[in-house]
C-alpha cells in the first residue's frame, strides 16, 4: 500500500514537473506581454477556493523561483571562476550552490516584497501575511521575467568578453527597463495615482529594491563568516 502511494507520488511528481516545459515559457511570454493582465489573474487565482488554481500558468513564487534556478543554471555554465572574497559572509555563500541559489531567490523576493509594500502602504493597508500575500504574489510575476533576464545579462558580462558584455548591457538594460515600465502600469491599475506619480512610484520601488539588495552585498561583503 505504501509502495502505491510512493508510485502515486512519482507519477504526480513527474507530470507537474513536464507539465513546467510548456508553462513556464508560456507563463513568462504572457507576463512579458500582459503584466497587468497576469497580475490580474493572479489575484483572482488566489481569491479562488479551488484546486487547480494556476492550472493555466505556473503559480507566482514558483515561477520566481524557477527563473531564479535557470539563471543560475546559465551562470554556472559561463562562469570562469568565483572570485576572491577571503573569510567574509559572501565566501561562505559562494562556497554552496544551495546557498547562492537561495541567496538569489531572496535578492529578486526583495523587489515584489519592495513593491507589495509601498502598495500597501499607499493605499493605507495594514501589513501582515495576508494583507501582504496578494499583492506579493502579483509582483512575483512582475520580478520573473525581470530576475531571468538580468542574471543572464550580469552572467554574459561577466564573461569578460566584447561581444558577451555588450550583449549583457543591452540584455540588462531592456530587462530593467521592462521591469520599470511594467510596475508603472500596475500601479496605475492599482492605485488612483496619475501617471507621472506612478512613474515616480515605480522608479522608488526599483531604487529601494536596489538599495536593500546593496546593502545585504555590503554586509556579506564586509563582515567575516564563521572561522573554519
Amino acid at each position: 500500500m505504501d509502495f502505491l502511494k510512493i508510485l502515486k507520488s512519482l507519477e504526480e511528481l513527474v507530470f507537474e514537473a513536464l507539465s513546467w516545459i510548456v508553462l513556464l515559457p508560456r507563463s513568462l511570454l504572457r507576463i512579458l506581454h500582459s503584466p497587468v493582465v497576469m497580475a490580474e489573474y493572479a489575484a483572482s487565482q488566489l481569491r479562488s477556493e479551488s484546486e487547480t488554481r494556476f492550472s493555466a500558468a505556473i503559480s507566482p513564487p514558483l515561477l520566481l523561483i524557477l527563473c531564479v534556478l535557470i539563471a543560475h543554471g546559465v551562470d554556472m555554465a559561463v562562469r570562469s571562476s568565483a572570485p576572491d572574497l577571503g573569510g567574509s559572509l559572501a565566501a561562505v555563500v559562494l562556497a554552496s550552490e544551495q546557498n547562492l541559489l537561495l541567496y538569489r531567490t531572496i535578492a529578486f523576493g526583495i523587489w515584489a516584497l519592495a513593491g507589495s509594500l509601498y502598495y500597501l502602504l499607499r493605499t493605507l493597508r495594514p501589513v501582515d501575511r495576508e494583507t501582504l500575500r496578494l499583492p506579493f504574489y502579483e509582483q512575483c510575476y512582475l520580478v520573473s521575467p525581470f530576475a531571468l533576464l538580468i542574471s543572464i545579462g550580469l552572467s554574459l558580462m561577466s564573461m569578460g568578453q566584447e561581444g558577451a558584455v555588450l550583449a549583457g548591457v543591452v540584455l540588462s538594460l531592456l530587462a530593467a527597463g521592462w521591469f520599470w515600465v511594467a510596475q508603472v502600469a500596475w500601479l496605475r491599475q492599482r492605485t488612483a495615482l496619475r501617471l507621472w506619480r506612478c512613474a515616480v512610484a515605480a522608479t522608488v520601488i526599483c531604487i529601494a529594491g536596489s538599495a536593500a539588495n546593496s546593502v545585504v552585498v555590503y554586509v556579506l561583503v564586509s563582515v567575516h563568516g564563521p572561522a573554519s
